[in-house]
């Protein structure tokens, strides 16, 4: 006698892999009868994972149409299945799918949208922690300044866009018409943050992108103004004016959690 246990393993393994071994499990007068009867449960699952997908991703599937994003979606099931058993996670990898997957690879635009729609459900699903304010950052002595090794917000994400993606997210906000794919001269830093329950995101420049990457990856700021100042050839003064004006600008906009003090020992 088959164990419920064997019994749910090999209906999953029909559900998500078709495999087609639970037939003799079902009742009915024939094989075709079983199997059009588990296939309503095939369908079922593959349909809601797809109304999943379109949740995480109304822009891309706009941009598509519904009959491609469909098809696109089932793709992406069939590629990547669920190994997770929170479905938020589930469509996780559908920017790296697009960029890698010959079927849409030719068409960047997809794994971008998908991209920047991903980092905006990052943002807004991530842990809550603090925000530095203005007077804890004043409260550190100017001894200190240099070994300043600063936290970001686990909120805030950046991506790197070369499409129009930006264009075609306001048009459909606003409930006009798509604008068709053009390529970005020059291509953008984009970041995407969660304050006070709203996601926010806006374009960098590339100077403040490149030195709150440089800062985020754990370089104490006066190590990373100097190499700012290099990287942008400018002179010490005025590279340590304009960070502390982005300092400024990331603090108020809620990009830091906190500092750290280290010291070069």
């Amino acid at each position: 006698m088959t164990s419920l246990a064997e019994l749910q393993a090999r209906f999953q393994r029909h559900i998500v892999h078709d495999d087609q071994a639970v037939t003799s499990d079902i009742s009915g007068p024939d094989d075709a009868y079983r199997q059009e009867r588990l296939l309503i449960y095939y369908r079922a699952y593959r349909l809601r994972l797809i109304a999943a997908l379109a949740v995480d991703y109304p822009v891309l599937k706009a941009f598509v149409d519904e009959q491609r994003f469909e098809e696109l979606a089932t793709a992406y099931i069939e590629a990547r299945p669920s190994m997770v058993r929170n479905l938020r996670w589930f469509g996780d990898s559908m920017s790296s799918f697009l960029h890698y997957d010959p079927r849409f690879s030719d068409e960047p635009i997809l794994a971008e949208l998908a991209e920047f729609e991903w980092a905006q459900g990052l943002a807004f699903d991530a842990s809550d922690a603090a925000q530095l304010g203005f007077d804890e950052l004043a409260s550190v002595p100017a001894e200190h300044w240099p070994q300043l090794h600063f936290v970001a917000h686990p909120s805030l994400q950046l991506v790197t866009l070369q499409w129009n993606v930006i264009a075609i997210w306001h048009a459909h906000r606003d409930n006009k018409t798509l604008p068709p794919a053009t390529l970005q001269e020059p291509d953008g830093t984009i970041a995407v943050w969660r304050k006070d329950y709203k996601t926010y995101f806006r374009t960098l420049d590339r100077d403040e992108a490149w030195l709150w990457r440089t800062l985020a990856a754990g370089t104490a700021f006066s190590e990373a103004c100097s190499r700012f100042a290099t990287k942008m050839g400018m002179d010490e003064a005025g590279a340590a004016q304009r960070a502390a004006q982005l300092l400024h600008t990331w603090v108020e906009e809620g990009w830091i959690q906190g500092f750290e003090i280290l010291s070069d020992d």
